[in-house]
């Protein structure tokens, strides 16, 4: 302990102890009533009391040593022990006055007892032993009478709790000291160290709970809720605002300016407007082509005119260029949030991570555009319609598995990508009860595949995998087939000697020209492609058809995505959502909607409900294969 706290302790206890304090002291802590029958005892006893009293401290210590050695067995000894340990407490002497203490502790009568483990208490403290002196002084919490004596206790408990780095409990005992009737000097020093510790010691984490857990007609209370309210509007826990505005106020606590505006900011922005739904997309840069068909997308399901006013009641896109800069897409965030109160947001594509924390953090649902990994992880705010290599995987071993196969092989690049996507396809075989009966690799830029082919033809499998370029699977497939393994149509037959598998192609590979130029190889290859607008029907054909005739080209899987997240929002309002968590509530829950995508809803962790759509190359045209979407009804 710090030397200068150290005999600010001492001198509070010379105080309470009568200790020499000039001409006016306070009064005693209060002794237990123990009396003695031998006149000269009582009579030592007095005269040592009585130097204490008048400031003579070494006098005082030798009469009580004397009446130790003197008077051995005398009723009064335990008394004099408690004295003596008080008088070398103030000295500094805390192991010599903890000895004498536990004396007075193990004595019979309660009142004695108490007194010395009080005192050892403190001692324990002084000595640096923070927890153990915690343990011995809680308890006397409340039982304290004398002012002094109680100033002592709660000063211990708050410097005890603050070295063990427990700022929550040392603001909870000067709080409970400023509600007792304590000496001036000590209240005014309560309340410095009260407004050091809230206004600059105490973490957020400590500020939070200490706002929860005190009581509002406490000096501590409003402090500490000020500062709660500060980092509540940081952190963009706008609902915590409001709430500890409105306690401030019932309190009588009038906020300063700063504070009356978060306040009302909160509360402008806990209202969201139903009609208002916000994007943030990549409209410049890189990504301005896929921003602007998601655009797009978004703006013919909410039937947002092209030129003109928007009708009166119709839903309002607003929009925000990210330009795929991180800063810029969190404070569009904010800027939807806090301004246009929009019921819902829709994107990013980049930096979605700090952009789903940020919406998570405000409360606001947010389908994100992404696949990165985990971004539904980040609370039941954050949605995702976008491919994942578990989805997509998904899908395929469904198809596959539907049409018998049971023996999986990978060929893959040697790259990260092909490493994700081969470990998320023998994850959903391995589900399906089949297996994966090899994987192969080859470096990124190969061009010939004939070893690592030649051990998948000996693994003889049912179904092939090869997450790669459309340009790779263009090389690919004529040498499976020269290897002898043929993609065919069900009920085909390989040409003699061959063996019919099933080819896998992940979107990437997905290209409607292949159907031209290796067609003969890929004849009933599976195709992962979220949205293709010459196969789409029902909703999908509907964006496909008002999409040409009002932007004169056909929609893309960005369209379709965009479109599709409007619509599931406005689906949410139209059914009774009234509030941002109303929204959340309604995305987590819809299932087997129809879709222009492949989404079809939700599952409950946010996830699309399902990732792609899978097409087969029949002759010289892309066909729907129909995998029906787990949980649609």
């Amino acid at each position: 302990m710090p030397g200068r706290e150290i005999g600010a302790a001492l001198l509070l206890l010379c105080v309470a102890l009568g200790c020499p304090q000039g001409p006016q002291q306070r009064e005693t802590l209060r002794l237990p009533l123990v009396t003695t029958d031998d006149p000269e005892a009582e009579a030592a006893m007095r005269a040592a009391r009585e130097a204490a009293e008048s400031g003579r401290t070494d006098e005082a210590a030798q009469r009580y040593r004397a009446f130790l050695t003197e008077h051995p067995d005398d009723p009064l000894v335990p008394i004099a022990h408690l004295g003596l340990g008080r008088l070398l407490l103030a000295e500094g002497e805390t192991t010599e006055a903890r000895r004498h203490f536990r004396v007075a502790a193990a004595h019979e009568d309660p009142a004695v007892s108490e007194r010395g483990r009080f005192y050892e208490g403190v001692a324990l403290h002084l000595e640096g032993q923070h927890a153990e002196a915690l343990e011995i002084l809680r308890p006397f919490v409340g039982r304290t009478v004398d002012p002094a004596e109680t100033a002592i206790l709660l000063r211990t408990i708050a410097a005890a709790s603050d070295r063990l780095g427990d700022r929550v409990s040392s603001i909870e005992a000067l709080d409970a000291l400023l509600r007792e009737a304590v000496p001036e000097e000590d209240a005014t020093e309560a309340r410095e160290r009260l407004a050091r510790i809230v206004g600059e010691e105490a973490t957020p984490a400590e500020i939070q709970r200490a706002a929860d857990m005190l009581p509002h007609e406490g000096a501590a209370w409003p402090l500490v809720a000020e500062r709660a309210l500060r980092i509540a509007y940081e952190t963009g826990d706008l609902g915590r605002v409001r709430d500890l505005a409105i306690a401030l106020r019932d309190r009588g606590v009038e906020l300063d300016e700063e504070l009356a505006a978060m306040a009302l900011r909160a509360e402008r922005t806990q209202q969201a407007d139903t009609r208002a739904v916000g994007a943030i997309l990549p409209l410049s840069g890189r990504g301005r082509e896929v921003g602007q068909h998601a655009l797009r997308g978004m703006m013919l399901a909410g039937g947002t005119p092209l030129e003109g006013p928007i009708p009166p009641n119709a839903p309002q896109l607003v929009f925000r260029d990210d330009a795929g800069d991180a800063a810029r897409t969190v404070q569009a965030v904010e800027d939807l949030v806090r301004l246009h109160r929009v019921i819902a947001i829709v994107g990013p594509f980049s930096n979605a991570e700090p952009a789903a924390r940020r919406a998570q953090e405000l409360g606001v649902p947010i389908i994100t555009l992404t696949p990165a990994e985990g971004i539904t992880d980040i609370g039941p705010m954050v949605f995702r319609l976008f491919l994942t290599p578990a989805s997509e995987t998904r899908e395929l071993v469904a198809a596959a598995r539907a049409r018998g196969a049971t023996r999986f092989a990978v060929l893959r690049p040697d790259n990260p990508y092909g490493q994700a996507m081969g470990a998320a396809l023998e994850a959903n075989v391995r589900a399906t009860g089949a297996e994966v009966v090899v994987t192969k690799t080859y470096a990124a830029d190969a061009t010939a595949f004939g070893r690592e082919i030649e051990e998948l033809r000996r693994a003889q499998p049912d179904a092939v995998f090869v997450p790669d370029s459309s340009r790779r699977l263009a090389l690919i497939a004529p040498a499976l087939a020269t290897a002898g393994l043929w993609s065919g149509l069900p009920g085909t037959d390989a040409p003699q000697g061959g063996r019919r598998v099933t080819l896998l192609a992940p979107s990437v590979a997905f290209d409607p020209q292949l159907a031209r130029t290796t067609g003969r190889y890929l004849q009933g290859a599976l195709f992962s492609a979220p949205y293709h607008a010459p196969t789409a029907t029902g909703v999908g054909r509907e964006l496909a058809d008002e999409f040409q005739q009002r932007y004169g080209s056909p929609p893309d899987t960005w369209a379709a995505w965009g479109y599709d997240a409007m619509r599931l929002v406005l689906r949410t309002v139209e059914s009774g959502a009234t509030d941002r968590d109303d929204v959340a509530r309604g995305l987590s829950t819809m299932r087997g909607v129809e879709t222009a995508g492949p989404a079809h809803g939700f599952l409950p962790g946010g996830e699309a409900l399902r990732g792609t759509r899978v097409l087969e190359l029949r002759g010289n045209v892309f066909a729907p294969v129909d995998v029906p979407p787990p949980g649609a009804s």
